[in-house]
């Protein structure tokens, strides 16, 4: 009996050796990785590399009454790999910089980028009474959490929410770029009568003259509401290329840019919805290749359907394009108030 508890003892120990032995490994990998990817950024950019990167800037003001602005940016590096002609980004590693009537809030999330999963998650916040809180979050291959480090016992965050957290600024990523993401394009109809088409362009005219008012008083104000989205990466035959797109909101998102531009190529997009920042009512597109310069306007009805195309090219589709375009990057803008008023 001694004999069979001395050795459940030693297999305990053994247990324990190994796993400690393999979270200490673990733990060795992420910082050599988290090493890397500072490097890796450090060169973004430079040794006549083109830049690999995504800014989102978003900035907020959640309430008039009582002004609470509240102004964030987050930072992504990755890297890219063409098969097949697809092109596919791997994130390795991301950034986030947020403050609010004093509030401070610094992140730092490791990637792995061969199959996405978070690997370490840092974050820094501050109050404005200048309470600190940090906390460090250290993961296995599975997800699960080997090892956390905190200041303070007074923690904001789980190793779970962090990791929530990051997975949702992954997912923010794939859909702005397009890295395996598309939204499903609604196609029925909402309503059974329309505006007559006279009346409805009048009124899709007269809502893109106030959303250009809207836009250039909101540019010009102390704290606008407004999302960017900077993305530098390589476009067709590999040309480094710039994309610049930027939303507009109030209550609703009423108005979205898209401009995308390289030695290749140049093009601009704008997107019109109704007040309510719904439906897409109206859809600009002009793009520039090789000398030619081609424009397209669609003007749609209540359900989406183009009821006017003017275009100098004859190679139109009735907006459908556009209309797929718009949803996705109405998704994205509702992902990301939604994070941002959590």
């Amino acid at each position: 009996m001694n004999k069979l508890i001395t050795l459940l003892i030693t297999l305990l120990f053994v247990t324990a050796a190994v796993a400690q032995s393999g979270k200490d490994a673990r733990i060795k990998e992420i910082r050599a990785a988290y090493s890397q990817a500072k490097k890796k950024i450090d060169q973004n950019g430079k040794g006549g590399k083109s830049l690999k990167d995504m800014r989102i800037i978003l900035n907020n003001l959640d309430d008039e009454d009582v002004p609470l602005y509240a102004e964030e940016t987050i930072d992504y590096y990755f890297d890219e790999t063409s098969a097949d002609g697809v092109t596919k980004k791997h994130p390795y590693f991301i950034v986030e910089n947020w403050t609010c009537h004093g509030h401070l809030r610094y992140r730092e999330i490791l990637v792995n980028p061969k199959d996405q999963q978070v690997m370490f998650c840092y974050m820094k916040g501050e109050t404005d009474g200048g309470f600190v809180v940090e906390t460090r979050y250290y993961y296995d291959t599975k997800g699960k959490c080997i090892e956390a480090k905190h200041n303070t016992h007074n923690t904001w965050t789980t190793d779970n929410s962090e990791k929530e957290n990051a997975e949702y600024y992954l997912k923010i990523f794939n859909m702005a770029t397009y890295n395996g993401y598309f939204s499903p394009l609604d196609t029925q109809a909402k309503v059974k009568t329309t505006t007559p088409k006279a009346q409805r362009i009048q009124q899709i005219r007269s809502t893109y003259a106030q959303a250009k008012d809207k836009i250039a008083k909101n540019d010009k104000a102390e704290m606008p509401n407004g999302i960017q989205i900077l993305i530098h990466d390589l476009g067709d035959e590999e040309a480094p290329r710039t994309t610049d797109i930027k939303m507009y909101f109030d209550k609703a998102c009423y108005f979205i840019s898209h401009h995308s531009s390289s030695m290749m190529f140049d093009g601009y997009s704008e997107y019109l919805f109704d007040p309510q920042g719904e439906n897409l009512i109206f859809s600009y597109t002009r793009g520039r290749e090789e000398g030619n310069e081609y424009e397209w306007r669609y003007y749609y009805d209540e359900n989406g359907k183009c009821i006017e195309t003017k275009s100098n090219s004859e190679d139109t589709d009735e907006g459908f394009y556009d209309k797929r375009a718009a949803k996705d990057l109405q998704a994205i803008f509702r992902a990301l108030m939604s994070e941002g008023q959590d």
